[in-house]
């Protein structure tokens, strides 16, 4: 956190935060004894008026953290047992506007999608960089009919037997289709891109909607996620208009 965030804070609401904080680690046991044990960070957020409040965040299966669980929720889920949680080295503070930000621990991660056409012939490469507030998308393809294409990432990590198995736009908010669209859209939802007249398209896009990370918008949920390309353009409303799917590529990190 930069320091003129931390700066930001008041002395009393530091001191506050730094005591509830003292007492939150004094309820979390340490245990070594192996894999029983889970990962745990403390979070720490100003919300207004020089307040802070303090919480706990329980690392998912799926390695993303769980809700925030305050104090008056005592920290213990009813079937939890003591010593099966051990203190991570993840511990934050976080600022209204920032606290449901990107993961620290994943700015500077790449992935990639190898895209694939439909007879599996190579149609180039999208490299996917996560950076501070959102990852940003590089398209280096070969082999796309001339002309304009719709570009998503979709909810899905496989491209066979057919694409169709990369499922629908990658949407775990549930908000509708279209950059266009008065009530927001998917985040798998990008810009067309471009191809010429020698089948090339090289295009860089940036989306603050997903990231490589943990969190809800992860692209490595249980079944991972896929770029597809399409034969036509996306209309950006609720119907997207893009037509058949012409490549294919599972996102995978590096």
């Amino acid at each position: 956190m930069p320091k003129s965030r931390i700066m930001q804070w008041t002395p009393i609401a530091l001191v506050a935060a730094i005591a509830v904080l003292i007492g939150t680690l004094a309820l979390i046991t340490a245990d070594d004894s192996g894999d029983s044990a889970q990962d745990v960070r403390i979070v720490a957020r100003q919300i207004g008026d020089g307040r802070a409040e303090v919480a706990l965040q329980v690392r998912n299966d799926d390695h993303s953290w769980g809700e925030r669980i305050l104090p008056d929720q005592r920290f213990l889920a009813p079937d939890s047992e003591a010593g099966l949680w051990r203190s991570s080295s993840v511990i934050t503070l976080e600022s209204s506007d920032d606290a449901d930000g990107v993961d620290p621990a994943a700015v500077g991660l790449t992935a990639t999608a190898e895209m694939r056409g439909p007879g599996g012939e190579p149609m180039g490469t999208v490299t996917i960089i996560q950076g501070p507030r959102g990852l940003l998308i590089q398209a280096r393809l070969t082999g796309v009919p001339e002309g304009w294409h719709g570009f998503h990432i979709h909810e899905t990590g496989s491209c066979d037997p057919d694409f169709s198995a990369a499922g629908g736009h990658y949407n775990p908010t549930g908000i509708g289709h279209g950059v266009l669209n008065e009530g927001g859209h998917h985040p798998g939802d990008t810009v067309n891109i471009y191809a010429h007249a020698d089948g090339a398209a090289n295009a860089d896009q940036y989306t603050v909607d997903a990231t490589l990370g943990a969190g809800a918008a992860t692209l490595f949920d249980a079944d991972g996620s896929a770029i597809i390309v399409h034969e036509a353009p996306d209309s950006y409303g609720a119907d997207p208009a893009a037509g058949a799917r012409i490549a294919c590529g599972v996102i995978t990190l590096n």
